[in-house]
């Protein structure tokens, strides 16, 4: 299993030559994690659903048509059509409509394929989508295929309803496609997606813009009378928004917010801000809007506008209103103030409490006035700021989960922080951040943050090892080593090589691994770092240990990692390295050097208070104590570090300290107690998919065997 040092990565290889168990290592703490089998997750992603929405009856009758044959297939419809002509609106407003139909739940997933921001691919959203589903992180595959596969099986006999937003391609939607009766699929797309309709027989429901009837009523749902007085002001307004409902909905704000204008003087404004735009291309996908959005942009106030501006530079595609705040360099209440105007002036969409993004649109006129009126250096600074900001975000969130980890934010930064007062806290606001972290990192490089760009990777990976998502770990240090070695940082380069390692190692390529352990303790001979030099070192040991390497190599390497500790002080180091030597001599059947070995590593944790390694410890240690013939006190052991394990709700070391104890009720003849202790470990597996449950099985028919 792995381990973590205050401070440090550990990894701890426990059980026998009949019971491998091994996990992934967080530094900062020792980490198995799992919780309680809970009552069914009933998932409820959809948006909010537009205000004053109009017409679409066609479309919605269809919609409706074939949500009655899902009891018979998977009916797929595809929404297509232009940017802004409301195809996400109509998705969103036809599944809340039809949410009785899905006793199940409802799945919503954005992905980005045709607005700015990072693009999701689909073995992201099945990691997203299965844990929302209430699958443990620890049974979710780690390649596409598994994913799509456990997604299938999770949704068998299932009435459920997907909603796929902004789709690229075919592929994107391919592995997200339910298989079982009863379910529905409804994506939206600028793309045709003939494959899909070709293949997997999607019916194409293809959206244009508003009939000029339609496109009134949507301002008179939102303006209200004030339409009915200027009927052809009316008509030409809805003329100049090219009938597309997101210019409809801009310009009616437009006019809330000016209630003593008259719709003519908005007709006559925008009829001038076509004029200023002539000589745009056509095929410009702005085009319609940015005249509509120029007027509602221009009737800013400076710092409203400048406010708007920046948040088209946020890395990702939704951000809260602390990170609004550090991307504008504005105190917290001055940006929730200004969020509310411009969602107000729906050129912001408020997702939840505290949760906006812009569409996509929007972010693009956004950024169009930032290259038109920022200087480069405000544009840089406004970037840097934020790329701070989240990894100061990060480091609390990192040490609110391990508070001894050995963050590294740099310098302070002087923006609010999330309030993060407990490690459920913590990992809810991870996991609403987690691709925006990613982001933030690439953005960072790219403006020349450096020094930000290898510090986040490097304070921030526990969580990404602790949630498993192992291949966005790894793609953290491949920009945290650009940067670092951009920045000629010898530690910021040791530490991203020490977390590369261990990302690689947990992915199950062992020489990678190695060629970054041994790049750290390179890198790390100039910054002099004990953390890594001690952990890069112990991992060394771990992996050869691991590949069956027993000529003494392994043992002295982990033993010069305990020397590196201890000379640093670092205790829990120092123990974690003793219980690896604890296990490699168990296995070579040197059982009295174990016991010595393990009994010094408790010894310590006792020492600092850390309950949760010495329970660990006390596995081990009934391990050495079954060997030696001394089953009753190893049964002692295990029961302590199970009690330990349940006030923890860790279920998954728990099963493991199940199995151990089995082995020495069996060393003991007590086969009923070890049946019931084998039973209750399998009972878990089995919940998680765990494929250690076959050999618990094959252990309780030897049992049943041996009577």
């Amino acid at each position: 299993m792995t381990d973590i040092d205050d401070h440090r990565t550990a990894n701890t290889v426990h059980g026998s030559p009949d019971v491998a168990v091994q996990a992934g290592l967080v530094h900062g703490g020792i980490h198995i994690v799992s919780g309680p089998a809970g009552p069914v997750r009933v998932p409820r992603q959809l948006p909010l659903a537009a205000t004053a929405f109009v017409d679409r009856t066609a479309h919605l009758q269809h919609l409706d048509t074939l949500a009655a044959e899902a009891g018979a297939g998977v009916p797929v419809a595809v929404l297509v059509g232009p940017p802004g002509v409301g195809k996400t609106a109509l998705a969103v407003h036809w599944a809340h409509r039809a949410r009785g139909r899905f006793p199940d739940g409802d799945l919503y997933a954005g992905v980005h394929g045709h607005g700015p921001g990072p693009r999701a691919e689909a073995g992201q959203i099945l990691d997203t989508i299965l844990r929302a589903l209430g699958v443990p992180p620890d049974r979710i595959p780690m390649d596409l295929d598994g994913r799509a596969a456990l997604y299938r099986s999770e949704l068998d006999g299932k009435r459920l309803l997907v909603v796929i937003d902004d789709v690229l391609d075919p592929a994107q939607v391919r592995p997200l496609l339910p298989a079982s009766p009863g379910c529905m699929v409804v994506v939206t797309s600028r793309s045709a997606l003939a494959g899909l309709v070709a293949r997997e027989g999607a019916r194409r429901l293809a959206l244009g813009v508003l009939p000029v009837a339609d496109s009134v009523n949507l301002l008179r749902n939102t303006v209200g009378v004030r339409v009915d007085s200027e009927p052809r002001a009316a008509h030409e307004l809805a003329e100049h928004c090219a009938r597309l409902p997101l210019a409809l909905r801009v310009a009616a704000e437009r006019l809330i917010a000016r209630p003593d204008a008259t719709l003519s003087a908005l007709v006559s404004e925008l009829a001038t801000e076509d004029s200023r735009l002539d000589a745009l291309a056509e095929e410009d996908e702005l085009s319609d809007l940015r005249a509509v959005m120029a007027a509602s942009y221009q009737a800013l106030d400076d710092d409203t506008s400048r406010f708007f501006r920046r948040l088209g530079l946020h890395p990702g595609t939704e951000f809260s209103g602390e990170a609004a705040a550090a991307l504008a360099d504005a105190p917290l209440p001055e940006a929730r103030r200004r969020l509310d105007h411009l969602t107000r002036a729906n050129l912001v969409e408020r997702l939840r409490e505290n949760r906006y993004r812009l569409h996509d649109l929007v972010r693009l006129y956004a950024i169009e006035r930032v290259r038109a009126e920022e200087e480069a250096g405000a544009v840089g600074e406004a970037v840097g700021r934020i790329a701070q900001w989240y990894t100061h975000a990060a480091a609390r969130a990192q040490l609110a989960e391990h508070p001894e980890f050995p963050a590294v934010p740099g310098a302070g930064q002087g923006h609010e922080l999330p309030a993060l007062g407990s490690v459920r806290d913590a990992l809810e606001w991870f996991e609403t951040e987690r691709t925006n972290l990613v982001a933030v990192v690439g953005t960072a490089l790219e403006h020349g943050h450096h020094d930000t760009a290898w510090r986040l990777p490097a304070t921030v990976y526990g969580l990404f090892e602790l949630r498993r998502y192992w291949h966005e770990w790894r793609d953290l240090h491949t920009v945290g080593l650009r940067a670092a070695e951009n920045a000629g940082d010898a530690f910021g380069t040791a530490r991203n090589h020490l977390g590369m390692g261990d990302a690689q190692w947990l992915l199950g390529d062992l020489d990678a691994a190695v060629r970054h352990y041994r790049a750290a303790l390179a890198s790390n001979r100039e910054a002099g770092d004990p953390w890594v030099e001690g952990f890069a070192l112990r991992q060394l040991g771990v992996v050869a240990w691991q590949r069956g390497e027993r000529d003494g190599q392994a043992v002295e390497t982990v033993e010069r990692a305990i020397e590196v500790f201890r000379e640093a002080g670092e205790r829990r180091g120092e123990a974690m390295g003793l219980l690896s030597l604890a296990d490699f001599r168990a296995d070579l059947g040197g059982l009295d050097t174990a016991l010595g070995h393990c009994r010094a590593a408790m010894r310590m944790f006792e020492d600092i208070g850390d309950v949760w390694s010495t329970a660990w410890a006390r596995c081990t240690l009934g391990r050495i104590l079954t060997g030696s013939a001394r089953a009753g006190d190893a049964v002692a052991e295990y029961l302590s570090s199970i009690q330990v394990f349940e006030e923890r709700d860790d279920r998954d070391s728990r099963a493991m300290a199940l199995i151990g104890l089995a082995q020495a009720r069996v060393a003991l003849g007590d086969g009923e107690g070890a049946r019931e202790a084998l039973e209750a470990a399998l009972d878990y597996l089995r919940d998680h998919g765990d494929p250690r449950a076959e050999k618990v099985q094959e252990q309780l028919g030897r049992l049943a065997a041996d009577g």
